[in-house]
């Protein structure tokens, strides 16, 4: 007779279909054991997975237990934990991610078969495709419109090295998520690395680019704002969401409640980014003689508007001629018009919060000093994002070591010690 398996070392024997069947039992996420069944086309192939099942076992990793594909669970997660515990902003970059690139590319894919090698492959071949061509955008415009995928010349329009990267923070949130809930063993997208990649090059204004800007702005709407962002560093959101109960001009104090953002096709005002993006800045008398013209220039606007003003309690410091929010797009718009006139290089708006770290660290500011204007949460952001070190700055510091480095400027400390000097 053919010697019988112990008890737990599990069977292997051939169906009646011609597929092979592995039986053994497996460590499940409530501590207790249950049989559980692999299959395969060769006994050889089965003997590997009753063999790995035992050993995950034996090591403590239970079994997964979801049935759901990958596409089924980002949506639950999307619904009931990131919208929960992220921004409105955030989370409609979360949606847009998850429906346009993890969905199509991975969606059914389940989620107890995932492997990191998926992940990995899904990645690689996202960053290779123009997403014109895969989500048919060119396709959905009016025929008289469409000028690449649909005629068929690829506009090659390939998602960022940084959109790629947003892919996999998801995915490893999300996977992560599940398996606190017990629906995965393990988070196989902790074991995806992808290479260096590239970074944005950054390059603030400089101090002479910064006044060629505001003495041009000194006579636009915006004039303010634009102080605000130079000076103080503040974001396109927090300028914009600005109101006058939250600026004391006597004092010369600013606090940041509040931020205004289009999320959705809706304007809506929002907490600030982080917890210590809500603060407490001093303004500069640059910054209160612009905010001081700006409450003249708005009670005008209010007086010539009458019964068309729309700004009653909004209290927003910058608004239309009309009274209403000022469209984020627009004042991005109004900012490329300005450095234009300025003749400044034309850089983002909020590149002026980084041109305000690296101004403040260039005149001696601390690093604690530059975060705590900025908001940020911690001090490595604050050096290794924003503050940027220039040509000129690494010239002055080598032309002090220089001078230090000359014969007579500085004394030795151990002349007339009797000592002899290292050779070098």
């Amino acid at each position: 007779m053919a010697k019988r398996n112990a008890n737990g070392e599990g069977s292997i024997y051939q169906r009646k279909d011609g597929r092979w069947e592995g039986i053994a039992f497996a460590l499940r996420t409530d501590g207790t054991y249950k049989r559980r069944s692999v299959y395969g086309k060769t006994r050889d192939e089965v003997h590997d997975k009753v063999t790995r099942l035992k050993a995950d076992s034996q090591n403590g990793i239970p079994v997964a237990t979801s049935k759901m594909d990958l596409g089924e669970y980002m949506t639950y997660w999307l619904a009931n934990v990131a919208r929960l515990k992220v921004r409105l902003s955030t989370y409609a970059a979360y949606e847009s991610l998850v429906r346009n690139y993890i969905t199509p590319g991975l969606g059914k894919k389940k989620l107890t078969r995932l492997t990191a090698r998926d992940i990995r492959s899904f990645l690689v071949s996202t960053a290779r495709k123009c997403q014109c061509c895969a989500q048919g955008k060119d396709k959905a415009r009016p025929e008289r419109k469409r000028r690449c995928c649909a005629v068929g010349q690829c506009c090659e329009q390939f998602p960022s090295d940084r959109t790629v990267r947003f892919l996999l923070v998801i995915l490893r949130a999300a996977l992560q998520h599940a398996v606190r809930e017990d629906e995965l063993p393990r988070n196989v997208a902790r074991n995806v690395e992808l290479s260096a990649g590239t970074k944005r090059e950054i390059e603030p204004l400089t101090a002479k680019e910064g006044r060629q800007l505001l003495a041009v702005a000194r006579g636009n709407r915006l004039w303010a704002a634009y102080e605000l962002a130079v000076r103080i560093g503040l974001r396109r959101g927090e300028v914009l969401g600005l109101r006058w109960r939250d600026v004391d001009l006597h004092e010369g104090v600013v606090t940041i409640r509040q931020t205004i953002q289009r999320v959705g096709g809706e304007l809506l005002i929002a907490a600030p980014k982080t917890q210590r993006s809500a603060r407490r800045v001093a303004l500069p008398d640059e910054c209160v003689a612009a905010l001081r013209a700006r409450r003249a220039e708005q009670q005008g606007d209010k007086r010539a508007a009458g019964d068309k003003w729309k700004g009653d309690g909004s209290d927003l410091v910058f608004m239309t001629k009309n009274g209403t929010p000022i469209e984020p797009r627009n004042l991005n718009r109004s900012f490329t018009a300005l450095c234009d006139r300025a003749k400044v290089r034309r850089v983002r708006f909020h590149d002026l919060r980084h041109t305000c770290a690296s101004l403040l660290h260039e005149r001696g500011a601390d690093a604690r000093t530059i975060m705590e204007v900025l908001g940020h949460s911690s001090i490595r952001v604050t050096m290794d994002i924003y503050t940027f070190v220039r040509l000129d700055s690494q010239r002055a510091a080598f032309d002090r070591v220089g001078d230090a480095l000359r014969d007579g400027n500085e004394p030795d400390d151990d002349a007339g010690a009797g000592s002899v000097p290292a050779a070098v």
